[in-house]
């Protein structure tokens, strides 16, 4: 072994090593409150236990369309092997950041040098957002490591070719050909792991046809074109599709309406503004503020030139193509969805084309002024990370000992323990076959395995009650997660309140806690109004609407199991 192949082994085991410290001391124990979450649980749970990839959270039920089936095949595999607890299936993202540092040092490496590659691989092992999201049941480190492997392949194949001396449109050797096959794969498996792979399939596909590589285009297309032809015909036309949503105004409020191809202007413009200044820089250091913004200026006019310094020099790899086809996709996105989480592979490719810069920079200055210009640059972005995770550390410590003595979800208050509560509680509470309207339906379902919708933003009460009769909805949950619930549940229940019966509270309501609600059958429901001053009065259900015993609730989230999985014990 060379001793240039000793230092890239040795700085690579310290990167792996700083990552794992980083991601262990930033740990948090307790369940993200997104749906996304319990939502690939769900999935997971359906894949083991139906062999289907469908929505069981819903009560349609409906085949899934939206998320691509890897990351929850990832984790039905992990349930299989006794799996149980958020903490458990929250490995997979603990891990896959580590690998996909690990893999940004190496793909770096080859680029700029092992040194220069341990400052690339350390600043995005540091950044805020990966640490953040290496603590959840999210899709995104797994896609950003296959990402990474994709084009640290790649990387390899191009490099190969250039020292073989190999002319354009040539398909190279077997050695050549693996690390080929390699990426494809790889790029294949983000795809899969995320809609957001599109662009990196299309930059491989188009590198190839750039290098007039035919054969291999033609394998390689088919490979990656079969199967994601497959998922976009199962998808075709599905409301929830992301092909759907990027015309709305908002896909959370689909009565906002969509825009058209001139619509995608303003918002990419809205984007670049928001990712620039906020998203893409605050994700790296962990704050806000005008020197936030300042310091993104800075580093997308560093990447910028040092990839375009790489363009001048006749090096265009896949690496290259990926960065615009990637940004100018997050660009158009509907702008609720602008956030840190979706600049996560954009991080590597940043640091490493502003390493590219700054070597431009220091390489025309002394060498002693160079070295200071590279620490002080570093620094620069490195000691506010290291702010930011000192701060997130202290958090998961805090809440791990709350999550120890109270529960999984109780880091959140009572706004979410009482959502949480009535959601344990109807498991056994609910009679067989029951379906609710509740804020946070994938978490519910997660909870207690009863078939959930998100109520209707809609101050209509009628198109509650029309949305519980579509999908055989006998129960509402009035809950205080936000005010989204007191808005349009609590509105409805005002405006009809004849429509609804009152089964029993959680918490302390109008301090935190929740009220679960019945539904009234259609011939049941009166056309009743508030009485005089706003007073709302409903009745108490019937018998019916509660299972036969009244359960003891013991709740399950104490232990951080999950109680969903409950179930496939023996």
């Amino acid at each position: 072994m060379t001793a240039s192949a000793r230092l890239t082994l040795s700085l690579l085991a310290a990167v792996v090593v700083a990552e794992g410290i980083l991601v262990a001391g930033a740990f948090n124990p307790a369940p993200h409150t997104g749906g996304d979450n319990a939502g690939y649980v769900g999935l997971a749970h359906a894949l083991l236990t139906t062999g289907s990839y469908t929505e069981a959270f819903d009560p349609a039920g409906l085949p899934h369309t939206k998320y691509p089936p890897l990351f929850p095949a990832l984790l039905a595999a992990l349930i299989a092997l006794g799996a149980r607890t958020w903490v458990a299936l929250k490995s997979t993202a603990a891990v896959a950041t580590v690998t996909a540092v690990a893999l940004t040092y190496l793909w770096a490496a080859r680029r700029v040098g092992p040194w220069s590659a341990l400052a690339v691989a350390l600043l995005f092992g540091a950044s805020s957002a990966v640490v953040y999201y290496s603590h959840w049941v999210l899709s995104d480190p797994v896609f950003v490591a296959l990402t990474m492997a994709a084009l640290w392949a790649l990387d390899r194949e191009l490099a190969g070719k250039a020292a073989s001396g190999e002319a354009e449109g040539s398909d190279g050797d077997a050695r050549a050909g693996r690390w080929l096959a390699v990426g494809v794969v790889a790029a294949g498996l983000a795809y899969f792991t995320r809609s957001a792979g599109l662009p990196l399939v299309v930059a491989t596909l188009g590198w190839l046809a750039w290098r007039r590589r035919w054969r291999s285009l033609a394998w390689a297309g088919t490979a990656l074109g079969a199967p994601a032809l497959v998922w976009w015909m199962r998808g075709r036309g599905a409301p929830g599709s992301y092909a759907t949503e990027l015309w709305m105004v908002d896909p959370y409020q689909p009565a906002l309406g969509t825009i058209g191809p001139v619509g995608l202007v303003p918002r990419a413009l809205e984007n670049l503004s928001g990712y620039v200044l906020g998203h893409g820089p605050g994700g790296i250091v962990g704050a806000r503020g005008a020197w936030v913004s300042l310091l993104g200026v800075v580093l997308v006019a560093a990447a910028l030139y040092g990839w375009a310094r790489a363009l001048r020099r006749g090096r265009v790899g896949p690496a290259e193509l990926f960065l615009p086809l990637y940004a100018g996709l997050v660009l158009l996105w509907p702008t609720v969805w602008s956030g840190d989480r979706f600049a996560l592979p954009l991080y590597p490719l940043v640091f490493l084309y502003g390493a590219l810069a700054l070597r431009d920079v220091t390489t025309r200055l002394p060498r002693l002024a160079g070295n200071l210009l590279a620490a002080a640059v570093v620094l620069a972005v490195a000691l506010p990370a290291a702010a930011s995770w000192v701060r997130e550390a202290r958090t998961a410590r805090t809440c791990a000992r709350v999550v120890a003595a109270e529960g999984a979800f109780a880091c959140y208050g009572p706004r979410v323990g009482a959502f949480v509560t009535a959601a344990e509680w109807a498991a056994t509470g609910l009679p067989d076959g029951a379906a609710i309207l509740t804020r946070k339906p994938r978490i519910f379902y997660a909870l207690s395995g009863v078939p959930s919708r998100t109520f209707p933003f809609d101050e209509d009460p009628e198109v509650l009650l029309a949305v519980a009769d579509e999908v055989g909805a006998e129960y509402v949950l009035l809950d205080e997660w936000d005010d989204l619930a007191g808005a349009y549940v609590g509105g409805a229940v005002a405006r009809r309140p004849g429509a609804f019966c009152y089964i029993r509270s959680f918490g302390t309501p109008g301090a935190g806690g929740a009220q679960l609600l019945g539904i009234l059958t259609h011939e049941s429901r009166s056309g009743a109004s508030a009485g005089s001053a706003g007073e709302v009065r409903i009745d108490r259900c019937p018998a019916l609407y509660t299972a036969v015993e009244e359960p003891v609730h013991q709740s399950s989230s104490s232990s951080g199991r999950i109680p969903l999985l409950e179930g496939l014990d023996p």
